[in-house]
């Protein structure tokens, strides 16, 4: 494994490295323009604004402006291959998807105690559309 030199004295990547780190960097762009061009195909030019509300290692917790009027205020709850569902604002329920009931448990003992403030981002970024006014209420949820 051949060792780039590097001016300043440190250590830089191996070849083999720096090739490595650019395709992943590659397979990653690749990755999200696949998803940015499926979102753009479902929604058009109005695609929904998508806000990371809380991730806790693999868990990903989303509310969404929504371009459809649904009928009840949700989130997005993912977990890698996991699980990905719809949880109701009201009372946790699932919408759509499915979760192993553990998991439900699990994400309902974290959740519940945020419930007000979870619906205040629903109501800040779906009835007031205003992401800025939600992101705010996002970067204070947990303080």
């Amino acid at each position: 494994m051949k060792l780039l030199e590097n001016k300043g004295g440190g250590r830089r990547l191996s070849e083999k490295e720096d090739f490595l780190s650019s395709l992943c960097y590659k397979i990653h762009r690749a990755e999200t323009r696949a998803q940015e061009e499926e979102m753009h195909e479902q929604f058009g030019d109005d695609f929904p604004i998508q806000l990371m509300v809380l991730r806790m290692d693999k868990v990903k917790v989303e509310i969404r402006k929504e371009s459809v009027n649904h009928h009840e205020p949700h989130m997005h709850v993912a977990h890698s291959d996991l699980y990905d569902v719809s949880l109701s604002l009201g009372d946790f329920r699932v919408l759509a998807g499915k979760i192993r009931p553990k998991s439900l448990k699990f994400l309902r003992g974290v959740l519940v105690p945020l419930k007000e403030k979870l619906n205040a981002i629903w109501v800040e970024l779906n009835e007031k559309d205003n992401s800025i006014g939600a992101e705010r209420l996002i970067n204070n949820l947990l303080g």
